[in-house]
């Protein structure tokens, strides 16, 4: 796989996987790589779940919200879900 096709996945892994457990056991990626792509698509479940919060997503063709499902893959993946990147910011609706 090329460093391009891989930086397209980390970017949008929705795009490539249906779960994000397909992340955890794909060989295409590194261990770096699944984390950065499951961080990712934790912050696309997260802004999307404020969206609807705010009425603002299409709920007709919207896909479940995928967020206990990244969380249980960035655990099994070894991420310490619990710990933030950086605690010198303020609270935010979408919890980062």
């Amino acid at each position: 796989m090329t460093a391009a096709k891989s930086k397209d996945i980390v970017a949008n892994p929705s795009k490539e996987f249906a779960h994000p457990a397909e992340v955890v056991t794909t060989t295409a990626l590194s261990d770096k790589e699944k984390a950065a792509a499951l961080e990712e698509w934790e912050l696309d479940a997260r802004l999307m779940q404020v969206a609807t919060e705010e009425g603002m997503a299409a709920t007709d063709t919207a896909e479940p919200n995928k967020l206990v499902d990244v969380k249980k893959a960035q655990t099994a993946l070894g991420i310490d879900t619990l710990k933030k990147k950086d605690d010198s910011g303020g609270p935010n609706k979408t919890g980062m």
